[in-house]
């Protein structure tokens, strides 16, 4: 790599860098609000904020990545061009098509790993964050107190008479109704406990009687130890599982929606690379270029065109506009930039 292609590439760096940490502090403040709302009706540690801020990352890497890329690629060139920087590279060979092939090969490289994550690391992490809430929820649902009426764990109705200082139950009665068999069944303990078994919870009963009444007939049956176990709503995806997942897009609009974003966003900064050099690459002494105003523009139109149409075609929408602003990208490139230097 020569002198200049290194300049060329430390200036686009810096300028990546610095708005990265930019946008990327927003996009963390509007995470923490978010999670302020998902952990609203539950207590969270520190490490379990901490937690779900990681599966977050992932979804927070595709608003930051794609536009931090595009902007920082067309401010660096603009840059360049105020301070006649580009006139000198040009000067010294490093022609616009050579320029436009290094940013081929990191935009490529960017969209490609931007696909990974938003087709294989999102699905997963989604899923974790919902695990998370749900075992949050679960567990802020059974902290049961004592001397309280309507208290419930999974579908029984629980009453205890007291708590010593071991968080152990005492003089425990659950009941549940069972109105597809019209069955009553009545439990009571002695003491119990609550025990939190990975995505599992179990209601351990000690030293008590099950009671069942249906119609006229009452059955008991003592026990030394009865567990209730309850499972909430919680799955691990793997990686065998992503296709699957995706393959729903040909049956479910939602997910034929949310495939749309993901490959659109993934592939912003492969069809926008070229935007960002016919941007970028100016005469400031004789023409006006509204670098601002272009870029707000390209990325306005772009994501309100990806939510539109995703809407209503998203398969085959997303191809037309992919295909529609590489295409328009090459065309102002070169009759902007190829055709006068």
């Amino acid at each position: 790599m020569t002198k200049i292609s290194k300049h060329l590439l430390n200036s686009f760096f810096q300028s990546f860098l610095s708005l990265f940490f930019i946008l990327f502090f927003l996009v963390t403040v509007i995470s923490f609000i978010r999670m302020s709302n998902f952990t609203a009706s539950f207590r969270v540690s520190f490490s379990d904020l901490f937690q779900l801020y990681l599966y977050l990352l992932p979804e927070m890497m595709t608003y930051v990545l794609p536009m931090t890329f595009f902007i920082s690629l067309t401010i660096a060139l603009y840059k360049m061009s105020k301070d006649n920087e580009s006139i000198v590279l040009f000067a010294m060979s490093m022609s616009p098509k050579r320029i436009s092939k290094v940013f081929f090969i990191l935009s490529s490289g960017l969209s490609f790993a931007l696909l990974l994550n938003s087709l294989i690391l999102i699905p997963i992490s989604s899923q974790l964050s919902k695990n998370f809430l749900e075992q949050k929820k679960i567990e802020a649902k059974v902290n049961i107190k004592s001397s309280e009426f309507g208290q419930k764990f999974a579908s029984w109705n629980v009453f205890i008479n007291q708590i010593d200082f071991e968080n152990e139950y005492k003089d425990i009665v659950i009941y549940e109704r069972d109105t597809q068999n019209g069955t009553d069944t009545f439990i009571i303990a002695d003491s119990a406990n609550i025990d939190k078994n990975s995505s599992l919870l179990d209601f351990v009963l000690k030293s008590g009687s099950v009671y069942s009444l249906q119609e006229s007939e009452l059955k008991q049956i003592d026990y030394e130890k009865l567990k209730i176990t309850y499972a909430p709503d919680i799955k691990e995806m793997k990686s065998e599982d992503i296709f699957e997942y995706w393959l729903k897009a040909l049956v479910s609009e939602k997910r034929a929606r949310n495939l749309s974003h993901a490959i659109s966003i993934a592939l912003f900064p492969f069809v926008t690379y070229l935007f960002a050099l016919s941007f970028g690459i100016v005469n400031t002494r004789s023409e006006n270029p509204y670098v601002y105003l272009n870029i707000f523009l390209v990325i306005i139109s772009f994501y309100v065109l990806v939510y539109k149409v995703a809407s209503k075609a998203p398969l085959i929408g997303t191809g037309v506009i992919l295909i529609l602003f590489y295409l328009v990208s090459v065309l102002i490139f070169h009759k902007k930039i190829l055709s006068r230097y």
